[in-house]
């Protein structure tokens, strides 16, 4: 066999494994992690890679003199895998341009791989970035991994794992484990790529934060930003003001989008008297505040919606959104002049229910008075229903009610319960009936008919 034909057939044989399902490698090692435009090349061992890049579409082909050549379409956050010696991730497509990480397979250290499949990520100033970081214990036995993590820009950095942060990982043998690198980038950092240091043990893997814009200076939350209360109340938001930045910052506070002749001030606790419109946070601090909102009493009932905002020294305003729904604040009592009445059967008698309002700002509305008495008894409101009583007002129900003419004597309860659209209220009231009593005039007769007959018998037997 000529040596012509040994190269043809190890050529084939050279293709056929280049065009097999990949086997992908054990870890990689970046070659080129930036941004790249429409016929931009990376190379690497030999291997191009060339970008084209038309109406937002990106496809990577890769060619070599030792490597056949291919096609791949990438769309953003994907990877596409050559074989098992190189792997192109795209994180962003912009245009005719696009943000990608090109990397090279690469032994294995100590029995141990490690990898990021999303090493190129794109973030706003002050954004909280994760980077899972894929650890392959390739070992018969455990190991318990060191985790370190460097950058020369000041950015904060630690490793979580199931949603705790850590410092050691151990991976049992022959298994992966997978723990997220956070970076807390500063809203002030300049545009651009950034580079930061992972360490798994002696392993170092590399990965980058491009910051395409500058961030607020400030996070503002609230606890509860959407509340229900009463006119006439006061109502408080708890709030927060988280400094971003790496440094002290003073922050003007103030309340936009309220009504007229709302009022609203910031404090520094909801016992603290002192209104406060500025606030200093020390880097990378947090500093609690309570908004405190008091609409007029004239306010009709609805939800109203204004925002909080906190100007930082950059000049720049952090916006929180606020929700507040009132209801009406109608306070209702009922009175009457006594609980306890005496009745006779078949008579009517009245009972005077006084209704006053004594809320704030709102009426008491569809105001009617709804009784409970004993069967055969009739019972009558006047007036039966009253549209409105307005706050600081009150309103006399006068009840009428008759017991049955033949009712025993005793005690008796007739409820009285006062609804209106905002509340009720009850009064329980005793009647005692009494009736008409004959045993006196019985005993007069007897004594009556006892005489008569003493007279008459001494009449006819006395002079004997």
């Amino acid at each position: 066999m000529s040596a012509r034909t040994v190269s043809a057939l190890l050529a084939i044989f050279l293709l056929a494994g280049a065009w097999a399902a990949p086997a992908l490698a054990e870890s990689y090692e970046p070659v080129y992690s930036g941004q790249v435009e429409n016929g931009y090349t990376v190379e690497s061992n030999g291997l191009f890679v060339s970008f084209r890049i038309v109406n937002g579409s990106l496809t990577a082909h890769v060619s070599g003199p030792d490597y056949p050549s291919e096609d791949a379409n990438i769309s953003a956050g994907h990877t596409y895998y050559y074989d098992s010696i190189l792997r192109v991730y795209v994180d962003s497509i912009n245009g005719s341009r696009a943000f990608v990480s090109v990397e090279k397979a690469s032994r294995s250290t100590g029995g141990t791989s490690v990898r990021c499949d999303v090493p190129g990520q794109t973030a706003l100033g002050g954004d909280v970035v994760s980077f899972p970081i894929i650890i392959q214990n390739n070992d018969e036995s455990d190991h318990v991994y060191t985790l370190e993590s460097y950058n020369d820009i000041g950015w904060k950095t630690w490793f979580e794992y199931e949603n705790k942060g850590v410092y050691k990982i151990s991976v049992p043998a022959s298994q992966p484990r997978t723990v997220n690198l956070m970076v807390q980038t500063w809203s002030n950092t300049p545009v651009g790529e950034k580079k930061v240091w992972a360490y798994v043990g002696d392993i170092r893997v590399e990965v980058f934060v491009d910051i395409t814009s500058a961030n607020k200076t400030a996070d503002v939350s609230a606890k509860v930003t959407s509340k229900i209360a009463y006119i006439g109340d006061r109502i408080s938001y708890d709030m927060s003001i988280h400094n971003l930045q790496a440094g002290e910052n003073h922050y003007k506070l103030a309340v936009a989008g309220l009504p007229d002749n709302w009022y609203a001030r910031f404090k520094e606790s909801a016992s603290s008297a002192e209104e406060v419109d500025e606030v200093v946070v020390p880097a990378s601090s947090v500093k609690d505040l309570v908004l405190e909102v008091v609409p007029p009493y004239s306010v009709a009932p609805g939800d109203y919606n204004f925002t909080a905002v906190v100007t930082g020294p950059d000049g720049l305003n952090v916006y929180r959104n606020l929700t507040l729904t009132l209801k009406s604040s109608g306070g209702m009592s009922v009175t009457a002049s006594r609980l306890a009445y005496n009745a006779r059967p078949g008579e009517t008698f009245k009972i005077d229910l006084y209704v006053s309002n004594g809320g704030q700002g709102a009426a008491l509305t569809n105001v009617y008075v709804e009784t409970t008495a004993p069967e055969g008894w009739m019972v009558q409101a006047s007036p039966e229903k009253v549209n409105s009583i307005k706050a600081g007002g009150s309103q006399v129900f006068t009840l009428s009610i008759q017991p049955p003419g033949n009712i025993v004597a005793s005690d008796y309860e007739v409820i009285a319960k006062v609804k209106c659209d905002q509340a009720e209220s009850q009064k329980d009231f005793r009647i005692t009936v009494q009736t008409e009593s004959y045993i006196p005039y019985i005993g007069g007769a007897i004594i009556v008919v006892v005489a008569a007959g003493l007279f008459l018998i001494y009449r006819k037997y006395g002079r004997r």
